[in-house]
């Protein structure tokens, strides 16, 4: 038997080092070395079915085609300038921060091959032997690890088109999980000018949540126990979020129900979100009700640390995200409504009845939601703002093609970047972004003066303001960041 390592799968080594072992059958050389190659893209077939899944391909690339052709009947105005620039980068941006005083700090986390060279050092055997059975790392693996990371996580400033790396001070905060206990995590504080900034060590990859108002200085970690806000200043975290629930603590709270519901498991903490303004913190959690699949949303009071439930339990209460600074829309399949974290308030968000509904995105008084038909390629993109004080919708703009799942707002929520693709086979090659201003929409490749440096998949775009935003592409094994920016009429 073969065994190869895929990394971010369910098996975990080691806190926050996760992997999957794909088992691949001896068959003859030439299709080993196939499957070998589609498990580089997260798949594994069978060379006996080639020939009709060749047939297939055939079929949805004129599927894909007549999708692109499609996309253009149902939009805005396309407006096609050459306005915008993109400035390639050596370094691979992961995150984006903005301060409370107008710096902008880019993050450039472990990356992929940093990840299996890391991987490599500290399992020199190997991970699984030929019994599929884990093989322990070397001896001083954690100062190892430790070492490695410091050696290879980045920040930087960005000002105007130049980056200048800062300085990273490296602090520990106690979190706990229920897989882990209680454990020390490593963070990271980076300071511009009067800007602090905090993020944890391996962003991205990290066994825990993490979530940032980055403007408003509010950092939250939080993990299936509990939720910690983190102090920029003092490199410190405070546990926001109560142990208990009516006296009992969580273990007998899941004792109590599991006599009810024997596969019944408990969800202290989940979906956390914070508001635009920083002083409010949701999240969901099913401690409180005694139906399987029923779950409540409850608030913290950033400001004064009250913790209350907002919303019963019932079905359909995952939480969306914050709509305004006190509306959180939860609802994102069905019975989608906005509930006011002051006064409680719930009022029915009127979504029309679509096939595969799913609401993806909610900011600034607007909302984005998709559908598609079953067995379809082409998926339907609509925006639009929404009155808070009665749930009704007013269309702004419609996109439809071979599209990214999650459209990205930008900092204004003035525009929105979906990521799109003309050919279902290829993946998700452009950016289509839609200007609620001007009412238009555009390829990112048409408003490019270099066009052809976009060239490969796009796997990240993220705003760093209206006029500017980090995307990084992925050509094979090869990864690269551009800054993609305005330069004006």
């Amino acid at each position: 038997m073969i065994y190869v390592l895929k990394k971010g799968g369910s098996r975990e080594i080691s806190r926050g080092i996760r992997y999957e072992i794909v088992t691949l059958p001896t068959d003859e050389e030439i299709e080993y070395m196939f499957q070998v190659n589609l498990i580089e893209k997260g798949m594994i077939i069978n060379m006996r079915k080639w020939l009709s899944i060749t047939a297939m391909l055939i079929s949805i690339t004129l599927i894909g085609v007549a999708v692109s052709q499609s996309m253009r009947a149902y939009n805005l105005p396309i407006i096609g300038k050459k306005t915008m620039a993109a400035i390639p980068y050596e370094e691979n941006f992961s995150n984006i921060m903005l301060g409370e005083n107008g710096s902008v700090l880019l993050v450039d986390s472990i990356s992929d091959k940093e990840y299996t060279e890391m991987m490599n050092i500290l399992y020199p055997n190997g991970i699984v032997d030929t019994q599929g059975q884990d093989i322990p790392g070397i001896n001083n693996f954690d100062e190892a690890r430790a070492k490695f990371i410091a050696e290879h996580m980045k920040a930087y400033s960005l000002v105007g088109e130049k980056t200048i790396e800062v300085k990273l001070t490296t602090f520990k905060i106690n979190i706990t999980d229920k897989s882990n206990g209680e454990y020390e995590s490593i963070f990271y504080k980076a300071s511009i000018g009067k800007d602090n900034f905090v993020f944890p060590s391996e962003w991205g990859n990290q066994s825990y949540g993490f979530i940032s108002v980055s403007e408003k200085n509010i950092y939250i970690a939080y993990t299936d126990m509990g939720i910690w806000h983190i102090d920029p200043e003092n490199m410190s975290a405070k546990k926001i979020s109560s142990d208990k629930y009516s006296g009992k603590t969580q273990a007998e709270i899941s004792l109590e129900i599991k006599k009810l519901h024997p596969d019944w498991y408990l969800t202290w903490i989940d979906s956390v979100n914070i508001s635009p303004d920083g002083n409010y913190v949701v999240y969901r959690t099913n401690r409180d009700s005694t139906a399987l699949n029923e779950t409540s949303v409850w608030e913290i009071d950033l400001k004064n640390g009250e913790e209350r439930q907002l919303i019963q339990p019932s079905y359909n209460n995952d939480i969306v995200g914050f709509i305004t600074n006190r509306n959180v829309v939860v609802g994102a399949l069905s019975d989608t409504r906005m509930v006011d974290v002051i006064n409680k308030t719930v009022i029915p968000v009127n979504v029309p009845k679509l096939p595969n509904l799913r609401i993806t995105g909610v900011k600034d008084g607007k909302i984005t939601y998709s559908s598609y038909e079953d067995g379809s390629f082409s998926t339907t993109v609509f925006i639009s703002s929404v009155n808070v004080s009665t749930g009704e919708l007013s269309e702004i703009a419609k996109v439809v093609g071979y599209l990214d799942g999650e459209p990205h707002f930008s900092p204004s929520g003035n525009k929105i970047a979906i990521g799109y693709g003309a050919d279902p086979m290829v993946g998700v090659t452009d950016v289509m972004i839609i200007d609620m201003a001007t009412m238009s929409r555009t390829l990112l490749t048409d408003l490019l003066q270099n066009p052809r440096a976009l060239n490969g998949n796009v796997i990240h775009f993220r705003w760093i303001n209206d006029d500017e935003a980090l995307v990084d592409l992925q050509r094979g094994l090869e990864s690269s960041s551009f800054l993609i920016k305005y330069q004006g009429e």
